[in-house]
């Protein structure tokens, strides 16, 4: 039985229970309706208890699994029309269609550096200032202040051109300059032209344009050119002109007669040789001239339709480099005529040989000299050998004229 305490005590606590269950909101009571979500979870938080934090009805679910589905139903048919789309755009394009390329398409470079090799094996190096590719031309590439570096032969110094523009063939090797080309061969030649083609892995250089060269063969212009053979071979062509200095042609030679005067037949005196022709071909020593020959000293002129001029050679220096001294012979073909103030010889040959300091003209022989009475004497023949030593001339036995004996070609008859 309980005592008066007791019972105070729980009737003291019935009724804070009762004060409790009252106190409770309506979302703590379990909610069995579908359409209403729990509401605030104060109470249980502050008391400890556990329940989740967000909870959905039935009806929120089903509404969210309704939205995904026509979510996904609208990517669907999106992605439908879209493969639809872009299969009807390759569709409806025409066959072999081809974008065309732009003529204006263009790569630039700064600085660029080529390099080959010759057919003998030998370095070359090709740089620029700046090259353009275009895409129309995928071999070509244009180069501003292209300088082309090779070497003739091994062991020589390094040969140069250069040039304002330029187009290099990369593939077949070939450039093409323009605008004060200058070349600078390691064995002293120089030429200035304005257009030149070089065939870089052949070794070779040609052109359409004037072109004048210095060098060991003297000075010589031309109108056209070609240098090939490992650039020893310097042909001129359209018509050209040269000129050999006297240290370079019969320098000390018995031409003189040592008054100072120059001897008949020979080439002497200070003063330079002027040479003209159609053509001129200029390998190693020698020196072929092709018509209308012409050449020149001290009022003493030799025509004839072709000239073969042999000079002495130097010693070789490093890379096979050619000096190049006085004329050892002259061969000179065709309609040959010699011509001096005093008297004029003519014949289909003459020629000079230096060792044996002779002239010999063959061939319908005809020598007019003037006399101090103002009376030619001509003298014919086949054959006519004139010592420059000596100053006599001989005829052959067919000789026919005034004076068949020697003739004597004095300075002031």
């Amino acid at each position: 039985m309980k005592t008066g305490r007791e019972t105070l005590l729980s009737a003291h606590l019935l009724n804070l229970a009762i004060q409790f269950s009252d106190a409770l909101p309506y979302s703590v009571v379990m909610n069995t309706s579908a359409t209403e979500p729990t509401g605030d979870h104060s109470v249980s938080e502050a008391l400890g208890l556990w329940e989740p934090k967000r909870t959905l009805t039935l009806e929120m679910a089903r509404r969210h699994s309704a939205r995904i589905k026509l979510m996904r139903r609208v990517l669907i048919g999106g992605a439908v029309v879209l493969s639809a789309l872009v299969i009807w755009q390759f569709a409806s394009q025409p066959t072999g269609f081809d974008l065309p390329d732009n003529p204006e398409d263009s790569v630039r470079m700064i600085n660029p550096r080529y390099s080959g090799r010759t057919s003998d094996n030998l370095p070359y190096y090709l740089t620029a200032s700046e090259a353009v590719r275009e895409a129309e031309k995928t071999n070509a590439v244009k180069l501003a202040a292209p300088v082309l570096e090779f070497y003739r032969a091994a062991g020589a110094a390094v040969s140069k051109v250069v040039a304002k523009t330029g187009v290099y063939n990369d593939i077949d090797k070939v450039l093409d300059l323009s605008g004060d080309v200058d070349l600078n061969t390691d064995d002293g030649y120089a030429c200035q032209t304005s257009q030149a083609r070089i065939l870089a892995r052949d070794k070779a250089i040609d052109g359409n344009a004037p072109i004048a060269c210095q060098g060991n063969f003297g000075t010589v212009n031309g109108n056209e050119y070609a240098i090939t053979d490992n650039y020893k071979r310097f042909v001129f062509k359209g018509g050209m002109s040269a000129v050999i200095e006297r240290d370079a042609a019969l320098a000390g030679s018995s031409a003189s007669d040592g008054a100072g005067n120059s001897a008949s037949l020979g080439f002497a005196g200070n003063s330079p040789i002027d040479i003209t022709a159609e053509e001129a071909r200029y390998e190693d020593a020698l020196t072929t001239l092709i018509g209308g020959v012409t050449v020149l000293q001290d009022g003493t002129e030799i025509t004839s339709e072709t000239m073969i001029i042999e000079r002495a050679k130097a010693d070789k220096n490093v890379g096979d480099s050619l000096k190049l001294g006085e004329i050892t012979t002259i061969d000179a073909r065709g309609d040959f005529v010699y011509i001096t103030p005093d008297r004029r010889v003519s014949g289909d040959r003459g020629v000079y040989e230096r060792e044996k300091d002779i002239i010999t003209v063959t061939g319908n022989v005809k020598l007019v000299q003037k006399g101090s009475s103002r009376t030619d004497t001509t003298v014919t023949g086949n054959r006519l050998v004139y010592n420059l030593a000596t100053k006599k001339a001989e005829f052959g036995q067919d000789c026919t004229g005034d004076d068949c004996g020697r003739v004597t070609f004095g300075t002031g008859q």
